[in-house]
Formats: C-alpha cells, structure tokens, sequence
C-alpha cells in the first residue's frame, strides 16, 4: 500500500473516532443503563453499524486503501453460487471478495463456485470464527478458539487479555490488540506438507502448507492459500474489523498491513457481513433445489397466474335491455279517441279537441282562450307564426264547436283533427 493511501487512512480515523465514539456516549447515557450496556457491547459485524463491534470503520476505510475501486455491498443471505458473470469474470483487472463474520458455513455448490471464482485469477479474504467442516478437512487446516468472540467480556480477566498478542510476518516486532473481546483465534495444521521427512505419497494428499501472513500468541490466525491464478485468506480473529478494535491507539497500522498484503490491481471489491451463515438457503432455494419441487412451485405459479388473468375480472348478472318508459299520457288520450269514436259521439269528441288545443295554447304562447275575438286572433298569428287565415279558420271552427249550432259529422271531424295537427307541426319553435 502507498504511503499517500497510509497517510489518507489516518486522516480520517479522528474523524471517524469522534463520530463513533459520540455514539457510544449517546448509547451509554439512554435509559435501562444495563440493557443499553449491553446492546452497545454486541458483537454484529454491521458495516453499518457505528458501535463498538460493528465494522463501520473497516468497511468505510476501503474508500480511501482503494479510492479508484468499485466497491459493492452483498446482502447477508447472498448465496456464493448466484454470482453472475460480470462477479465471476472480471476482465479489467481482479476482483476482491471480502466475507466477514462469524460462523462461516457454505454448501457443496457454494464452495465450488467459490474456488472456481478464485481460479479465475480473484481474491477471497475471509474473517471467520467458526471454519466450515469441509473446507477445514479438504485445506487440512483446522479452526480453534471457535465462537470465543460471542462470550461474554468480563474486564481484566486474564482470558480476556488480548493486548499485543497480534503480529504480522513482515513486521514480528510491531505488536497490536485491545482489551476486549478474543481476538486469540488461530488455525492449526496437523500435518504440514511442507516437511522434508513427508514421503512422495502422503504429500500428494495433503495440500500444500498456505504461507503465513501473521500471529495470534505465536500462532498462525492470518494465512493465505493459492488456487489456480487467485488466492483464499483467512484470519481467525474476524474482530480485527470492529470499530472498537480500529479505534484503539495503532491497531489502524495493523488493518494497513492487512490491505498491503493483497494485490495491487483489483479494481473490483464485494463485501459480504455475514455474521452467521448456515449452508441451507432460504426456503425457497431449497425447493428450488429438487427437480420434483421445482416443478410443483413453477406449474402452481402458472396456475395463479393463469387464474388470476381470466378469474380476476368482476362477474356479475347479464344486465337486461329496459325498455324505453311509455307515454301513458298519449295511449290514454288515444284510448279515449277511440271510445268517444266509436261510440258516435263525435260532438263531445269534438268539444275534447277543442279544449286541448285550447289548453295548449295557454301554456305555450300564454294567451287567455276564453274569449276568442280579433284581438286573440292577432296575438295568436304573431306568436305562432302561422299564416291569419289559417289561425282565423281554426278559431272559426273552434267557436262553432263550442257554440253547439251544427252536428258534428265524421268529415267534420276529421277536418277540424288535421287542422289542429297542421297547427303543432308548422308552428314557431
């Protein structure tokens, strides 16, 4: 790592140190001090997270160890054999996979497409407590000081001493460490591959022994393992990345040496908090998994989704045709024509026109017919529109209906309906 990345990363520290170190106090002076205690002591290895265990710091300082690097977060249930291709081949430099947590557990498949991303020339760095079984016995590399980081921190008890315990290869004299919870993981190798006295065959079935990157009390916590054309590290003290360690006085060197171990041409960074991974997926992977399942769960898809499209409309009732509303008002008047027809009384049919004309007239023009003279006669050719004699003929008839001096005939009749009925249809709209 350069010197102007060195002196960047400890420009921000204080910044960073106030920041987090305010919200311990805020934490602190809550109520329930006990309860409050004790949440801002948890461990969570949250990049978010600003507290003392979180790792905040750790992730923002990537910015600053690799300022010209895309740096992408993975969420905690990311599965390592969803990696795309874009994540799998990286053609403009390298790519960097940070894991951080706790208990690391991977399945079959996962851990295949791990090492196949490693072979393409990537880089793993890995911080764990507990190891997967599988990986441990196909490395021949064993995790000890399992889950001591979860346990309870009681202050200046001797298991819990972990000051200067930390080194690094390059530099054995520089120690580091807190006091707080164990930073005292390391990994053991029960047969080291690398012994001169290993006959042929048995160094054809252990791996080879991984380089050593650094100490915890003498014992290797930081080491790091070559696959095809990237290399696997691991480092068994994953609380190394918690803000409370960081912020300690010169721990910030020991993250430093971390980085500078890495290559110098990644330009790609994945960042995966973990914290405590199980190999199972979430359920749906899981029934995804077998072939049986898989296809129940995808034919039951179709049939909701073909359900919904057809069923989904609102059903109801075909809407009958209403037939358009009658005028009753005209069938009886017409009903009531036909009585007074057939009966030959045509004098009081006559004597019915008249006064519904006459009413009409009324309404409509706002005339008083009670007196049908030459005056009524003007008013009514102005407002009508019609021509004088045809108003005057109308009226003539209408005033010898009402005056009774001539029988009323059939031709009469008939005579006296067209005229009133020429009158509604000619008249002024």
């Amino acid at each position: 790592m350069s010197g102007t990345r060195y002196k960047v990363i400890r420009q921000i520290l204080p910044t960073a140190s106030i920041v987090i170190a305010l919200g311990f106090l805020v934490s602190g002076c809550m109520p329930d001090k006990p309860q409050q205690e004790a949440v801002k002591w948890r461990v969570t290895l949250d990049k978010e997270d600003k507290r003392p265990y979180g790792t905040y710091l750790a992730f923002q300082s990537l910015k600053y160890f690799f300022p010209d690097v895309a740096l992408e977060s993975l969420s905690r249930s990311f599965r390592y054999n969803n990696m795309d291709v874009r994540m799998k081949y990286n053609y403009q430099g390298h790519s960097l996979l940070i894991l951080e947590g706790l208990d690391f557990y991977v399945s079959d498949e996962e851990w295949k497409d791990l090492k196949n991303f490693i072979k393409n020339g990537n880089e793993v760095f890995l911080f764990c407590s507990t190891l997967d079984s599988k990986i441990e016995q196909e490395l021949y590399c064993y995790k000890q000081g399992k889950d001591a980081e979860d346990q309870s921190f009681y202050q200046f008890t001797p298991e819990h001493d972990n000051k200067n315990i930390l080194s690094i290869y390059s530099e054995p004299a520089r120690q580091f460490g807190y006091e707080g919870h164990s930073l005292k993981g390391y990994f053991s190798f029960p047969h080291d591959s690398s012994d001169t006295d290993l006959s042929s065959n048995s160094a054809s079935i252990f791996p080879p022994y991984p380089d050593t990157l650094g100490f915890a009390n003498e014992q290797p916590d930081f080491v790091r393992y070559k696959f095809g054309e990237g290399h696997l590290t691991l480092h068994g003290a994953p609380l190394v990345l918690s803000n409370y360690f960081l912020l300690q006085d010169g721990n910030e060197n020991y993250l430093t040496a971390l980085w500078q171990t890495l290559p110098a041409n990644i330009n790609r960074i994945y960042w995966n908090d973990y914290f405590k991974r199980n190999t199972e997926a979430s359920g749906l992977d899981v029934l995804m998994r077998y072939p049986a399942t898989k296809w129940a769960l995808i034919i039951g898809v179709v049939i909701l989704l073909l359900y919904i499209l057809f069923e989904g409309k609102r059903k109801q009732r075909i809407i009958p045709v209403i037939e358009p509303l009658k005028n009753d008002s005209v069938s009886f008047v017409e009903t009531a024509g036909r009585l007074y027809y057939n009966k030959g009384n045509h004098t009081n049919l006559a004597e019915k026109m008249t006064q519904q004309f006459q009413e009409w007239v009324r309404t409509h023009y706002f005339l008083n017919t009670n007196l049908i003279n030459e005056t009524f006669i003007r008013q009514l050719t102005l407002k009508s529109g019609q021509p004088e004699a045809t108003v005057r003929g109308l009226m003539e008839m209408i005033n010898e209906v009402r005056a009774g001096k001539l029988k009323t005939d059939d031709a009469y009749l008939y005579q006296l309906y067209n005229t009133i009925q020429q009158f509604y249809k000619t008249q002024r709209r």
